[in-house]
């Protein structure tokens, strides 16, 4: 059970996480958002839930929630951003995310581009961005499952994921911890996006590091140097820095 209430008591923000829907369970929350913008949804509206059953991370894979244990949750973002810059949007909340378990639960958690939160070189989260274009206006979706009080994992995965729970030894209240991660999310949406960019190259855990890149059927080595001004990831393949807009990074 999430206790909406509870978010919105530890809220700063001005807009985000205002309007707060909860479902006890539902296939998926960034479907459940678009379906909502019929009923002219304001920027910030969120949809959360206990029992997500058919999650999906990014390239098709199945992001699996324990019922009462994980954060999964999607909210309505209405940027004033060229559409090239868009996809800083999801660096941002991988930003935003970080920073709010490191204030709320004290654990560091790092970034992986495009959309991975790590900790301790295991995968505690991930985001999934759907952007559209309606009426000439972009909206853009912004969904986020987080491991926090899961103890057991599913055996497929038990060795390269994790969550906060098992990192920290005690459960975490979910309910502040997102209103932390909200909060660190409308505090720097209203900065500059290079801001945003600088964050996120801070809290990256292969900055300046060799790493295995897939990029289509071709796998690439090189070192990742940073993202640029629209969040590209920048790699430095044979003394020669190329720019890659999708793709998978295994850390060497």
């Amino acid at each position: 059970m999430i206790f909406t209430n509870l978010i919105q008591t530890n809220l700063t923000t001005k807009s985000f996480g205002h309007e707060i829907e909860y479902f006890r369970f539902t296939n998926s929350t960034n479907e459940d958002v678009w379906e909502a913008l019929v009923d002219n949804i304001d920027e910030g509206f969120l949809i959360i839930t206990d029992n997500q059953k058919r999650g999906q991370g990014r390239r098709g894979n199945v992001w699996i929630s324990e019922p009462g244990a994980s954060l999964t949750y999607s909210f309505l973002i209405k940027p004033q951003l060229p559409m090239e810059k868009i996809g800083l949007l999801s660096l941002l909340t991988g930003v935003a995310i970080v920073e709010g378990i490191s204030q709320f639960a004290q654990l560091d958690c790092k970034l992986k581009w495009p959309n991975d939160i790590i900790l301790n070189d295991k995968k505690v989260g991930g985001i999934l961005a759907e952007s559209k274009l309606i009426n000439g206006e972009i909206y853009v979706v912004m969904g986020v499952g987080l491991n926090v009080n899961e103890q057991e994992l599913p055996d497929e995965i038990s060795t390269i994921a994790t969550s906060l729970r098992r990192e920290k030894g005690s459960p975490i209240q979910r309910e502040p911890l997102l209103a932390f991660i909200l909060n660190s999310f409308e505090s720097m949406y209203n900065n500059k996006d290079s801001e945003w960019i600088d964050a996120w190259n801070t809290h990256c855990i292969h900055l300046n590091s060799k790493v295995k890149f897939h990029h289509g059927d071709e796998m690439i080595q090189g070192t990742f140097l940073e993202i640029n001004e629209i969040g590209q990831a920048v790699i430095n393949i044979n003394s020669n820095p190329q720019k890659f807009s999708s793709g998978v990074i295994e850390l060497s």
